[in-house]
């Protein structure tokens, strides 16, 4: 069992995943990275998934967001590829195809409501979203869905689709932001897709946890109940990989649970939890390719599936901590997510060292 080791022990075992860089890889074998998000009003949370996930390695990294938001995103960096395939429901495109008692109609849909049935949203989604997102889908190995995308009805309804089609596809998919909210409507919309990873603040956890009729941890000072409530999370939704953001990670998957206290940053500001979710996505990758056998891994003890991906969980959390306590140490109060960014490179060799030497 995982949590029976320390956390020196469990880095030196993730140190196995970390995908080394070789003469012979290609462009893109490194890490093909989606991050579905960002809406006109929220255009940072994708752009920190996607960058930390580029600052930490992988080699190919995608935003696709609503398109009136697409310009601020692409001037954030030109590292990033940014997709304007999605389209809220006020966006002037969207707009002039429908009636005024369509648009209001539509306006006024619940969320429970959104996710029943084929309607008019479903029309729009087929006409206009699908076609894009999914030739750039079948190019991605793994998606980050949520951050940043808003309550919009046709955002929403895009967002069921797009996790349907991903299951489909069988590629894993990382759940945060609103994708949770989605979740915490139809708590049945990842259930038993072992290839799911959802990633629950305290505040999400305790949604996710009412809706499942878990007992509230929301203000549990008893650490253990946090994590057995985490875990008999992960097995309502049919043993999908928890990770519970806390004062302390908890990471659950099956019958494996690691618990991650790397000291961190003692501020909290919007936007660290998207740098996390980049920096799973990127060593969850690598644990697939490690499976795959992208390299050679013949003088390592083999993990298996299970480990390897709660470890992956764990050298990512572990690396956004020492970055986030780095940068908290340089800018005290004035810290801001940008400014983690800046250590997560240092975090990284500090931890798993210098492993980006060619081996012939």
């Amino acid at each position: 069992m995982l949590r029976s080791k320390t956390q020196k022990e469990i880095l030196q075992m993730s140190k196995s995943l970390v995908q080394p860089l070789l003469p012979n890889f290609h462009k893109g074998q490194a890490g093909r990275i989606g991050v579905i998000g960002g809406c006109e009003d929220y255009t940072g949370a994708p752009f920190f998934s996607c960058h930390s996930a580029a600052l930490l390695g992988s080699d190919m990294n995608h935003i696709v967001c609503e398109k009136l938001a697409a310009p601020t995103i692409k001037s954030y960096s030109p590292d990033l590829m940014v997709h304007p395939y999605l389209y809220e429901l006020s966006n002037p495109e969207i707009r002039s195809r429908l009636t005024k008692d369509e648009y209001e109609s539509l306006s006024k849909k619940s969320t429970e409501e959104i996710l029943k049935g084929h309607d008019k949203l479903d029309e729009l989604i087929d006409s206009f979203v699908l076609p894009k997102v999914l030739q750039l889908l079948n190019r991605i190995e793994i998606t980050i869905v949520g951050p940043g995308f808003g309550r919009d009805p046709l955002m929403l309804k895009t967002l069921l689709r797009i996790i349907e089609q991903i299951k489909v596809m069988n590629k894993p998919i990382i759940l945060d932001a609103d994708a949770l909210y989605l979740l915490t409507v139809d708590t049945k919309l990842i259930k038993n897709y072992e290839k799911a990873i959802i990633t629950p603040n305290v505040v999400e956890f305790d949604r996710l946890s009412k809706a499942l009729n878990i007992p509230s941890v929301l203000n549990e000072t008893d650490f253990d109940k946090i994590v057995e409530c985490t875990e008999r999370l992960s097995r309502e939704l049919g043993n999908v990989t928890v990770f519970h953001k806390n004062r302390k990670d908890v990471i659950v998957k099956k019958d494996e649970t690691l618990v991650n206290d790397f000291k961190g940053s003692n501020k909290r500001v919007g936007g660290q939890g998207d740098t996390l979710t980049g920096a799973i996505a990127t060593f969850v990758n690598w644990s697939y390719h490690y499976e795959n056998n992208l390299w050679d891994t013949s003088d390592h003890n083999r993990l298996s599936h299970d480990v390897s991906l709660v470890i992956a969980c764990f050298a990512a959390s572990s690396v956004v901590r020492l970055a986030m306590s780095k940068a908290f140490a340089k800018y005290k109060r004035s810290l801001q997510t940008s400014n983690i960014h800046e250590f997560l490179g240092e975090a990284y060799v500090e931890l798993f060292g210098d492993t980006d030497e060619f081996k012939l």
